[in-house]
């Protein structure tokens, strides 16, 4: 019986599709100034290569791609990009649902990475912060998903096992993937940019469970054993 879940809250409880435009608005402008010339169409297959290549960070996988893997230009791309993008908390309307379905399981929740104070802000003004029993790994620890030790320390800091741990999350290979390969169950929300167009690559990319929407979200949880 589960009594623990890890929230990726990335297009889970917030909606990354502002963020997400501004950082694509971004890349292609930090890649134009370094002098390489961008087209709309480049942006869209370097888009969808970063989705379809399972890469980590996919906006520093778009910049790999549109300069033509010059790595020397990628790597002062990526230090502008990282530098310039500020990206802003969204939450989501039903987040609280979301969190207050967990509870409702009798759950402790911890977030898959570390809050920021802008984060744990909007959480705190929309009164569902005290909902969150660990705000992800520590600052010090160095490794972030898709390493499994990330779940491994989460699983253990909410006094569980990986059998009755839970993981939820819109990706299949930062969220989905590293949970399976320690045996904890897992719900793949099949929203946001990921979620909508990431395909499994084998088996351990499948979930046991699938939402297409928050809605039918709130309806799968209270099914999770």
């Amino acid at each position: 019986m589960a009594s623990a879940i890890i929230i990726d809250i990335a297009d889970v409880l917030t909606d990354e599709e502002r963020n997400d435009q501004e950082a694509i608005a971004l890349v292609r402008q930090i890649v134009a100034t370094a002098g390489q010339r961008v087209s709309e169409e480049a942006l869209r297959k370097a888009e969808t290569f970063a989705i379809n290549s399972f890469a980590p960070s996919p906006f520093e996988a778009m910049i790999f791609k549109l300069v033509n893997r010059d790595t020397t230009m990628a790597l002062r791309c990526i230090s502008a990009f990282r530098k310039n993008f500020n990206p802003t908390t969204n939450l989501r309307k039903d987040a609280g649902d979301i969190l207050q379905a967990c509870k409702q399981r009798g759950w402790r929740i911890a977030t898959a990475s570390r809050l920021s104070d802008e984060q744990s802000g909007a959480l705190e003004r929309a009164r569902i912060l005290q909902m969150i029993d660990v705000a992800g790994p520590p600052g010090a620890m160095k490794i972030e998903l898709p390493d499994p030790r990330v779940l491994e320390f989460l699983v253990g800091t909410l006094g569980a096992t990986p059998g009755d741990c839970i993981m939820l999350g819109t990706r299949l290979d930062n969220n989905i993937r590293p949970a399976n390969m320690i045996r904890m169950t897992t719900i793949h929300l099949q929203q946001g940019r990921h979620g909508k167009h990431q395909l499994p690559r084998d088996l351990k990319d499948v979930p046991d469970y699938e939402a297409p929407d928050v809605q039918a979200l709130l309806h799968v949880l209270p099914t999770v054993v």
